[in-house]
């Protein structure tokens, strides 16, 4: 018995089912765009918060809800913002960076690479600014000018919820920029 092939209306069937999916768009209707979310123009601040703590002590006394302020660095890994959602990673501005020491020619110094996993542990936090459904905004923080990998900053806000003594978010309500 011999077997009949089918291609020819394979491709037609395939064809028209392309052209009904994205080629009959009637060019009048306007383009629907996804709403352009940005950062609350009180976000950055222009002084500096008073009441600095330690990250590592937060991480052993902080409870949800409490207020709080940080000097900390953007770094602690090689990747520090998230895609498309408004957090990032910072370190304890008191922790020393063996990376950014001259006689070390580290790519990516920001990573910490050259501090012991403990150490970083120990000082790193999670930081991020919600919108009004107590969601991380839709905003890559990698792309506002003056976030970038070992800048320090200033943040105030308050600790998100805790699942352990290991890990400390803070919900930022303002940041202060204090080197670029």
């Amino acid at each position: 018995m011999k077997k009949t092939t089918c291609y020819p209306l394979t491709f037609v069937l395939l064809s028209l089912f392309c052209l009904t999916m994205f080629g009959c768009r009637d060019s009048s209707e306007p383009e629907t765009e996804t709403p352009s979310v940005a950062l609350p123009d009180s976000l950055f601040l222009a002084a500096a918060p008073t009441e600095i703590q330690p990250i590592s002590s937060l991480k052993s006394d902080a409870q949800e809800g409490d207020t709080v302020a940080v000097k900390a660095v953007v770094g602690g890994r090689k990747k520090v913002f998230v895609n498309n959602r408004a957090v990032m990673t910072v370190i304890d501005a008191t922790l020393e960076n063996p990376c950014t020491k001259e006689d070390d020619h580290c790519a990516m110094p920001w990573d910490y690479c050259c501090t012991p996993a403990e150490v970083l542990l120990t000082n790193m936090a999670s930081v991020q600014i919600l919108g009004a459904d107590n969601r991380p905004l839709a905003v890559d923080l990698s792309e506002v000018e003056n976030l970038k990998p070992l800048t320090t900053l200033v943040i105030q806000g308050t600790v998100g919820p805790r699942t352990d003594k290991a890990s400390l978010v803070i919900n930022a309500a303002g940041i202060f920029v204090a080197s670029e």
